[in-house]
């Protein structure tokens, strides 16, 4: 699924982009670092891309990932 609802608001992981579009996670990760800083400040970008972090099923390490609102996914 692409798109979950939380807290009455469409969002989506940057997990689901990469699986979504065939992309290596690791590259949504810079594209939206690179998006954050573009913006250049990091109040505009809270509201778009909420930094958290998940557990790989296999290895059990913790990562980083985004969960983005619409408005983040669409930059």
């Amino acid at each position: 699924m692409m798109v979950e609802i939380v807290q009455n608001k469409a969002v989506t992981t940057s997990r689901q982009v990469s699986e979504y579009f065939e992309r290596e996670h690791k590259h949504v990760l810079d594209s939206i670092k690179d998006i954050i800083s573009s913006l250049g400040v990091a109040e505009n970008s809270a509201d778009l891309f909420i930094k958290t972090t998940y557990i790989h099923e296999q290895n059990k390490q913790q990562y980083p990932e985004y969960i983005m609102n619409r408005d983040g996914f669409s930059l």
